[in-house]
């Protein structure tokens, strides 16, 4: 099971579209709950961030989250709810995931597991 593609199909359950773009390698994903559109960057210097970071703007959209970059930037406190909210929730959508590829959902163990 490649959580991408879970991930991929619960964002097209929900009318979510995404796409997987060639930007620049420190370019970060970003969605639009208006449009219902998650822009994913295939050259993240990252990668093994790409499964949470697809969570995360799903997590975005399904909380309608109003990104208004100038208003958004210009309030901390407001940014840094948003994304709190938007962690939780993409965590949300990971667990059940990863449960059924057999990771532990115990915080002590789940990070020593390989299942590769």
């Amino acid at each position: 099971m490649n959580p991408i593609i879970v991930l991929e199909k619960e964002a097209n359950n929900l009318g979510i579209k995404v796409g997987w773009l060639s930007l620049h390698k420190y370019t970060p994903p970003s969605a639009s709950s208006k449009y219902k559109k998650i822009a994913m960057n295939l050259n993240w210097h990252k990668q093994e961030e790409l499964i949470f970071q697809l969570a995360h703007e799903i997590a975005h959209i399904k909380n309608y989250d109003n990104c208004n970059l100038a208003f958004y930037h210009a309030l901390y406190a407001s940014k840094e709810r948003i994304e709190k909210e938007a962690n939780i929730a993409a965590i949300k959508l990971l667990i059940p995931i990863f449960k059924e590829m057999g990771y532990s959902n115990n915080p002590v163990t789940f990070e020593v597991q390989d299942k590769s």
